[in-house]
């Protein structure tokens, strides 16, 4: 007997909602170790001693020709919760295509309540490390220092190179990150407050063939912090929708506010 879907499809933490990304796409890493599974609590839950309910998280691909993964929970009164997380596990995520996730609740006498199905995407194929290294078009032999111009306080330049030889496209978002050390090389104590991310999208055949630059900004929480033997480390990725199809090797430049001689570091 077929049985109206009455709840939302399920969230998948780390995939994006269905009206961002239709095709559900399951990022690399998800695929090497499963995905979690959210479902809110139901109505009408099991909630008198002796009743019990049974959730089901279910995953099929159509093309496989195989029943679906069911994966199953006993919930009982004393454990129910506002939502349960259900892992779905790698060995469930072989085969590359499309498939469907739903949940399905059962009563204490076995009455089914299914929800709406969503599309995720399996696509297994290794994302590519290896785009060029961003570049400091500002620093000399790898520094930033009281000497740079323009100088640092008016923000620091990162200039991402061309991508006409790598599988990037018009379109194509690009997220650079920025993030500052209070050593040298790029290691050890993190200074978190300084982090930074910028979204670019990748508009004309232009910024792909020549690259293009961004402005890391403002001074006083992303660069200021950094004041002797200090460095950043930047580094980006590309995405098209919801899946990405390329990621850096990271660049450092090292940054020096401190004149020899002097006791307080040059800077606003």
């Amino acid at each position: 007997m077929f049985v109206e879907p009455i709840y939302n499809p399920p969230k998948v933490i780390g995939v994006a909602d269905p009206d961002i990304d239709p095709a559900g796409n399951i990022p690399y890493e998800l695929l090497l170790t499963g995905i979690d599974v959210v479902v809110p609590l139901w109505t009408d839950y099991a909630s008198e001693p002796g009743e019990r309910d049974i959730l089901y998280v279910c995953f099929e691909q159509p093309a496989l020709e195989q029943d679906p993964v069911r994966i199953e929970t006993i919930c009982l009164p004393e454990n129910m919760k506002p939502e349960f997380k259900i892992h779905i596990g790698p060995e469930y995520l072989l085969h590359n295509g499309p498939g469907n996730l739903w949940y399905e609740v059962y009563d204490s006498a076995d009455n089914p309540a299914y929800s709406f199905r969503r599309t995720l995407t399996i696509d297994r194929t290794p994302v590519p490390t290896d785009l060029p290294v961003a570049e400091f078009p500002h620093a000399k032999d790898g520094y930033l220092n009281c000497e740079t111009q323009p100088p640092m306080w008016e923000g620091v330049t990162v200039k991402i190179p061309s991508l006409t030889s790598f599988e990037v496209e018009v379109g194509d978002v690009c997220n650079i990150y920025w993030s500052a050390y209070i050593s040298h090389n790029g290691s050890g104590l993190q200074i978190t407050k300084a982090r930074k991310k910028i979204e670019h999208k990748i508009s004309t055949e232009e910024e792909l063939r020549n690259g293009f630059v961004e402005v890391v900004a403002p001074y006083d929480i992303h660069i200021k912090p950094m004041i002797n033997n200090a460095s950043a480390l930047v580094g980006y990725e590309v995405y098209r929708g919801a899946r990405q199809v390329g990621k850096s090797i990271v660049g450092l430049v090292r940054v020096d506010r401190i004149i020899p001689g002097e006791e307080l570091p040059c800077g606003p």
